[in-house]
């Protein structure tokens, strides 16, 4: 029997931010205190004393080591500079604050002559080494997309592999140089000291009962992200599909790995939307919900953009592990990727009580590129944009945000009831089922199974495209066609006990689909009554 779990020590801490520290504040409860630094690009110093309220928000005030009380070194962000330190003791976050190293840009009289000179003539040799290094990569741009065939030239000129071209050397869309932190990576740069606080306050997602990210964070993340590969156009798409003009970027934070879903100021809506569902979930976070760090607005290239930053999976999409397999799967990995993604919908589906509760919710765009494969072969649902709570069923959905493909019959053809979230649940499990199918094509039963095909490919004339609106109500809707049930699958008890439950997962009638719980039930039966299937089962 493990020993018991030694009870965090609650605390006072001061709370306050420049001016407001002449009358702190206090809260309690806390389990450390923190008083900071922070140096803009501007040379401006803000200070501010405040706690954390709960383990998971540590590491995004303090490095790891600092979790028994000493001070993290002063850290550059850019042109700007932030310096943090920590403590576990009441009111310890009292006294004189960090100092921040370096002379900030109002002291730049007092250095010395030479240096002086150095730092006039930088900028000039940084702007012309620019400038040679860019055309050299336009010429050779030009001369490594002549060789290619024709129908090739319009995937290099238009996809990421030009963004990448154009922000890494430090150049605008338009042609004209602009500076560059490096040719490698991208770093953002601000697009306004408090854009993100006074945006989030007044969205009320951040109450200050440790439901949001610490502010700090929130002003900061964007900087200290660095944009290393563009994942959109490459099909390994890591959160989402990267549709809507939305972009899927690998970036380095802290010396991990993250990834990054840049949003475009039109879709400020999905973005926010977003941002305050993962912000109800990160008091009670779960494995199959992909991890949250972080939300920021940033600028690059004169254009806002909205980010929301998660943990990096380097496996990418579930259909991307499907179309890519070697060699099929057996059951033990079939069964551990089904009940992983059946335990996040029903995290999601389920209301939950108490300080470390969620609201009910439904997914509504639940399809395989938004479903993340992990390194031990579990799933995590991915893309909340367009995830509803009950409160926020006011207008009617916009059916062309989510996947035709995996839109459920009442979807198609409009006969849902647009202020009931039980409804869009249903339309989840419709979603579900066409999963499980796309997984379990892919699993070996006899020795034998079949390549990927996507979800009613068949009957598509065009199935490299995402299917238009009148095909899928035709089929759908018409024709009541389901994916084809390989015959093998009757041989085999755990592929036919799947089949089962995938033909009342996607029932014509919304009603007669199965519920969540009583789907996990069905496949901890399955799993548990497979002789080759060895998985911890919670």
């Amino acid at each position: 029997m493990s020993p018991p779990r030694k009870m965090q020590p609650k605390m006072k801490c001061y709370v306050c931010e420049n001016d407001e520290c002449d009358k702190p504040k206090v809260c309690e409860n806390a389990i450390l205190c923190f008083k900071s630094a922070v140096r803009e690009h501007d040379g401006t110093t803000r200070i501010s004393r405040g706690c954390v309220l709960q383990r998971e928000h540590v590491p995004l005030y303090c490095n790891k080591h600092l979790a028994s009380g000493a001070s993290n070194d002063n850290i550059q962000i850019g042109a700007g500079s932030f310096h943090t330190i920590c403590c576990q003791e009441e009111f310890c976050n009292s006294g004189p604050f960090p100092e921040l190293r370096g002379p900030p840009p109002s002291d730049l009289n007092k250095i010395g002559l030479h240096a002086r000179l150095v730092l006039y003539m930088l900028p000039l040799f940084v702007f012309f080494t620019i400038i040679f290094a860019t055309l050299y990569l336009v010429r050779k741009k030009k001369r490594d997309v002549s060789t290619l065939p024709r129908r090739d030239k319009k995937l290099v000129e238009t996809g990421c592999e030009q963004q990448m071209l154009v922000f890494a050397t430090g150049a605008s869309p338009n042609g004209h140089a602009q500076g560059a932190n490096s040719t490698n990576e991208i770093r953002a740069t601000a697009a306004g000291d408090s854009t993100l606080k006074e945006y989030l306050e007044g969205q009320s997602l951040t109450s200050g009962s440790g439901s949001g990210l610490p502010l700090l964070v929130q002003r900061t993340l964007s900087k200290q992200v660095a944009l290393v590969e563009c994942l959109s156009a490459s099909g390994n798409s890591i959160i989402g599909s990267g549709s809507f003009g939305r972009e899927i970027w690998r970036g380095v934070w802290h010396g991990e790995n993250v990834a990054v879903k840049i949003f475009c100021s039109r879709d400020e809506a999905k973005w926010a939307r977003e941002t305050e569902v993962y912000s109800q979930l990160l008091p009670s976070r779960h494995d199959n919900i992909l991890g949250y760090i972080g939300s920021d607005m940033t600028s690059r290239a004169s254009c806002t953009q909205l980010w929301v930053v998660t943990h990096y999976h380097s496996s990418g999409s579930l259909y991307h592990h499907l179309l890519h397999l070697v060699k099929a799967m057996n059951h033990e990995q079939m069964f551990n990727i089904c009940l992983s993604i059946a335990n996040g919908l029903l995290y999601l589906h389920t209301e939950i009580h108490g300080t470390q509760g969620k609201p009910a919710m439904a997914h509504r765009n639940l399809k395989s590129k938004n479903i993340i494969v992990k390194n031990n072969g579990a799933c995590a649902i991915a893309d909340l944009s367009c995830c509803a709570t009950q409160d926020k069923l006011t207008e009617r959905f916009d059916t062309r945000l989510s996947s035709r493909r995996y839109m459920s019959p009442e979807l198609l053809d409009q006969t849902y009831d647009h202020e009931c979230l039980e409804g869009f649940r249903r339309a989840d499990i419709y979603s579900l089922g066409l999963i499980f199918w796309e997984v379990c094509t892919r699993c070996s039963s006899n020795g034998v199974a079949s390549d990927y095909s996507a979800p009613f490919a068949e009957w598509l004339t065009n199935d490299k495209q995402e299917p238009t609106y009148e095909e899928m109500v035709k089929l759908v809707v018409t024709d009541q066609r389901r994916p084809h049930i390989p015959n093998r699958w009757h041989t085999d008890p755990s592929l036919s006990g799947m089949a089962h439950m995938i033909r009342e997962c996607w029932h014509q009638k919304a009603a007669a689909r199965l519920p969540i719980l009583r789907i996990k039930k069905t496949l901890v039966k399955l799993a548990t009554s497979d002789p080759d299937v060895d998985l911890p089962i919670d």
